[in-house]
């Protein structure tokens, strides 16, 4: 069995949590840090991502790989 992780966003005008690609999340996360290695960092540490108009979490899947 392996951890798949996910990426979820919740807008500040929205109280739901809506799972997004992983691309969409370095994009925007790109876009916010120049620094990218320490935010996913945390994202793994289990703490969430706060931006001016978001919130991030890293949302683990598992996954039976037989």
């Amino acid at each position: 069995m392996s951890r798949i992780p996910r990426y979820e966003v919740r807008y500040h005008d929205n109280g739901e949590w809506f799972e997004i690609s992983d691309l969409d999340f370095m994009d925007e996360l790109y876009k916010l840090h120049w620094r990218v290695a320490p935010a996913i960092k945390e994202l793994i540490d289990g703490k969430e991502l706060r931006t001016p108009d978001a919130v991030y979490r890293l949302k683990w899947q598992f996954v039976n790989s037989g």
